[in-house]
């Protein structure tokens, strides 16, 4: 859609608004106070590129929402030299009460919500970063994977009344002999449960694999140094580290400590209404394995290190144990940003 009836000149702004769909892609481009087209065009790069090559000459931004479709089209709008904001969906702002939403509408919101400056934006790392990063996250895949085969398992032994003593923890192998030593008397019925205990073993190899490749990784010029750092810590090895490296990255991007703590969701939530101030749990929003990291070498840490114990039950006392080592989980955080930018290993705290 075009307006017919205005001249845009070459010192205006455009603002492109880009709701993303598998086969399909609306676009809306407006100055500050005109829409100037909205259409649906193929879900293509080409596409979009002869759409905006209409508006040579003018000082392009654009906007799409974070997810499914990564940041391929923020590089290639960037290497053209469109600047690109990639948006959070969940931080998008919605209107009160509307129950309409079509590709057409969430085009020209986003196209109007850029003119006006109103979008926060994603952090967006580099192609070697999400390379990197990938090894971490598939690892972290095939290890889901396993655990929902192990399921499948234990849930197969329950539902035909074998009892097996289990080990706490990861599996032994002398476990995994034990349910393969398991006789049905049924041909059919062994043979289907013979495909789960291959499928588990499958996704072992793997998983032993891509840890191999991590480990790899970690030994490069780009994250040995760091990864010494951070195991300093205790209840932090090699596989931690590279978790917290891999989704972190550069630390120093986050100018304050507390942007750190939002971005990880170690942050209070805050309720407040005039004079009443009411601080409730952490936000949750974020990273949650590395919350889950966090929080597991907290347990180890408090073992180790006096000060972090003393303050650990200082707030057990008051606000009880999950809140404790959660705020220990969120110092520890802190503690770790400083490490890295100061390029220092851990040092502990003496008991008061």
């Amino acid at each position: 859609m075009r307006h017919p009836k205005h001249q845009v000149t070459s010192e205006e702004d455009l603002f492109v608004g880009i709701d993303l769909h598998k086969e399909r892609w609306h676009v809306t481009i407006r100055t500050m106070d005109l829409e100037l087209f909205s259409a649906s065009i193929p879900g293509t790069w080409e596409a979009l590129h002869r759409v905006l090559a209409r508006y040579a000459g003018h000082r392009l931004a654009a906007v799409y929402e974070a997810g499914y479709f990564g940041f391929r089209l923020h590089d290639r709008l960037v290497d053209h030299g469109i600047p690109c904001l990639v948006t959070p969906p969940s931080l998008v702002p919605q209107e009160y009460c509307n129950r309409v939403k079509t590709d057409r509408r969430d085009s020209r919101k986003l196209a109007h919500l850029l003119a006006k400056g109103m979008l926060k934006r994603v952090w967006v790392p580099s192609e070697e970063e999400r390379y990197h990063r990938q090894v971490v996250r598939r690892r972290r895949q095939l290890v889901r994977d396993r655990v929902r085969t192990q399921s499948r398992i234990k849930a197969e032994l329950r539902f035909y009344g074998i009892h097996l003593a289990e080990p706490r923890g990861r599996w032994t192998q002398m476990y995994f002999e034990s349910l393969c030593s398991i006789n049905f008397g049924n041909r059919w019925m062994q043979e289907s449960f013979n495909r789960l205990l291959e499928q588990y073993e499958f996704l072992t190899a793997q998983i032993d694999k891509q840890t191999k490749l991590l480990r790899e990784l970690s030994e490069t010029a780009l994250y040995q140094k760091r990864v010494e750092i951070l195991q300093s810590i205790p209840g932090i090895g090699v596989i931690s580290a590279m978790e917290l490296l891999l989704e972190l990255q550069d630390v120093s991007r986050f100018r304050r400590a507390e942007q750190l703590a939002a971005y990880v969701g170690l942050t209070p939530s805050q309720y407040s209404s005039a004079d009443k101030v009411r601080m409730g749990r952490i936000t949750g929003i974020g990273k949650n394995t590395l919350r889950a990291i966090l929080v597991e070498a907290s347990w180890q840490l408090i073992t180790k290190d006096q000060g972090m114990r003393e303050k650990y039950d200082r707030i057990k006392i008051r606000s009880g144990g999950k809140r404790a080592i959660v705020a220990i989980a969120r110092t520890l955080l802190l503690r770790m940003r400083r490490m890295l930018l100061d390029e220092r290993i851990y040092t502990f705290q003496l008991a008061a």
